[in-house]
């Protein structure tokens, strides 16, 4: 059975489709799955208060997690453990001391590594180029920028960096962190006027793993911040590895001089791997977890979604299932978990949330009234999926959108439609979407 640390991972990474941000962060960062079995999900949190909040607001969709992601519907249960006010008062103390170390955490995956990244003709490039900055940190590409419209191993190159870089370098100062992240910091810091700290951290920094980049879209002042980061880490010599859905000139949003910044290095896509390949991925993986996979079964994950990342969560589900379950794994089992999976209910926000994320513009701009294509297009390729995905009314879409009347929802479904049969890029841009969704979290 994969370990509890790891389904809950999965099950957060679910959550997180469901919620704003600043939510997770509040409620649900420092909890952990302490038991599971196919009756019950024991869910460890930091207080009582934590635990009836969650129990009266989110059992729901942590309900639906473990159907969407395990096949299973246990029940929910949520504990703390009782301190004495003595002994919380000084875990607080204690907690407020460790501020600075916690910050130093690197935050890579051990597991992901060189040696467990399967090569092949679409991802070779991105995969020498990484292995050569981990060798060679700061000589010939700096930055280097890895992209790829989908989960293909973007992730897993930049942790193989900092893992490989580690090994070299035991005492070097590596940090990996998410681009949202890294902006929430950023303004954390602005609020508790600890900017100098901040600066001083990322800048003694010898290497940086940013990913995600495209989630800095539209945030003017984290992207100042960065590039002023980038620029002083590069001048002194400092590797930095960034990552994102498309290449720089695709991320709309991003400040000119930023997107100068990253194309001036080198620039490193992974395109989509083939069945062969996304075979080979699949058997490789279920050899590690020690899982029993039929040919035809690999055949059928393969097929399944482009989505390597999807790929993966299908077989955690498996992994689970043989273990709670004690059964082999066949066809008509994996078609069961998928069939939870991608019959899930899809929320409106979710699929603006999506939407904005592909198309590399802020969520703001996506439910505005901006006219511009850049904004006008994923809108209504948003509303279109919205209608097709969900059971939403005219209105209600209409409503989520920022107040729209009804006609303008008709309206946006009618030319996407159009569009889609005579251009093939809004075609693709459709069929990528819709696919997403129904095999994603």
């Amino acid at each position: 059975m994969p370990k509890k640390k790891e389904i809950w991972a999965q099950i957060i990474s679910h959550l997180k489709s469901y919620i704003s941000r600043s939510e997770f962060e509040t409620w649900f960062s420092h909890t952990a799955l302490k038991q599971l079995n196919p009756e019950l999900a024991e869910i460890e949190v930091t207080n009582k208060f934590v635990a009836t909040w969650l129990n009266d607001r989110y059992i729901t969709e942590i309900k639906t997690a473990f159907e969407s992601i395990l096949n299973l519907s246990p029940e929910i249960r949520f504990t703390y453990i009782k301190l004495s006010k003595h002994q919380d008062k000084n875990i607080s103390k204690h907690k407020s001391s460790q501020i600075s170390t916690t910050k130093l955490n690197h935050q890579l995956n051990p597991l992901l590594t060189f040696s467990g990244f399967i090569t092949a003709k679409n991802n070779r490039f991105a995969y020498t180029s990484a292995l050569d900055v981990a060798n060679k940190p700061a000589r010939d590409y700096n930055p280097l920028f890895i992209f790829s419209k989908l989960s293909f191993g973007k992730t897993h190159l930049l942790n193989a960096i900092g893992n490989h870089f580690l090994k070299n370098n035991p005492i070097a100062k590596v940090r990996y962190v998410f681009a949202n992240q890294f902006s929430s910091n950023f303004s954390l810091a602005s609020r508790n006027r600890k900017i100098t700290e901040f600066r001083k951290y990322y800048r003694n920094l010898d290497l940086l793993l940013l990913d995600d980049i495209h989630m800095l879209a539209g945030r003017e002042k984290s992207q100042q911040e960065l590039i002023t980061i980038l620029n002083l880490l590069c001048e002194s010599k400092k590797q930095v590895v960034m990552a994102g859905n498309s290449p720089p000139s695709q991320i709309y949003t991003l400040l000119d001089r930023l997107r100068s910044r990253l194309e001036g290095g080198l620039l490193a896509e992974i395109h989509s791997p083939d069945q062969k390949i996304k075979i080979k991925i699949i058997k490789k993986k279920a050899k590690e977890k020690k899982l029993q996979l039929p040919e035809d079964v690999a055949f059928f994950l393969a097929n399944a979604t482009t989505d390597l990342k999807t790929i993966m969560q299908y077989m955690v589900s498996l992994e689970t299932y043989t273990s709670l379950y004690q059964r082999e794994i066949d066809i008509s089992t994996v078609k069961s978990i998928i069939k939870k999976r991608l019959f899930r209910k899809i929320s409106l926000n979710e699929i603006q949330k999506r939407t904005a994320e592909y198309f590399s513009i802020p969520l703001s701009d996506l439910i505005s009234n901006r006219k511009k294509r850049k904004f006008s297009y994923p809108r209504q390729v948003a509303m279109y999926l919205c209608r097709n995905l969900t059971d939403s009314s005219f209105k209600d879409i209409g409503k989520a959108f920022g107040n729209k009347d009804h006609s303008t929802v008709i309206y946006a479904l009618k030319r996407v439609e159009k569009e889609k049969e005579i251009k093939k890029e809004v075609f693709n841009d459709i069929n990528k979407l819709q696919g997403f969704f129904v095999t994603s979290q």
